[in-house]
């Protein structure tokens, strides 16, 4: 750590840039010590060698798939959700169906007015 101190100047930069740093590739990380660096190659190559020995990193970062490819695999993913559930959403339907079309329901009963109860004797 100390000859990063060096290469840094003791300045408050090396802490805020190890806070902030992430790397996601091996290009990423050039890119980020050659631009931290201010481009000095030098000092660029041994910060890299420095971060980059212990890392398994891509050599660039994952392309993000397009709208158009996201929005496909979303609805080809519902699809074969709707697909694989379809017998229990189509009982689904006809259950509420049949609930709105009062079918299937036992009708309600109406209840006759409840004998009147003769008084509790109480003793006086």
């Amino acid at each position: 750590m100390a000859m990063w101190l060096k290469i840094f100047n003791n300045d408050r930069r090396m802490e805020e840039f190890l806070q902030n740093f992430v790397p996601t590739s091996k290009m990423q990380l050039k890119k980020t010590c050659l631009w931290y660096t201010h481009g000095d190659i030098k000092k660029a190559q041994e910060m890299f060698e420095y971060y980059s020995k212990d890392l398994n990193l891509p050599d660039f970062d994952p392309v993000q798939p397009s709208v158009f490819d996201q929005v496909k695999d979303n609805s080809l993913g519902l699809f074969n959700w709707i697909k694989e559930n379809r017998d229990d959403i189509i009982n689904t339907i006809q259950y509420v169906s049949s609930l709105i079309q009062n079918k299937g329901i036992i009708p309600a009963v109406d209840n006759p007015t409840a004998e009147v109860l003769p008084p509790i004797n109480e003793e006086e």
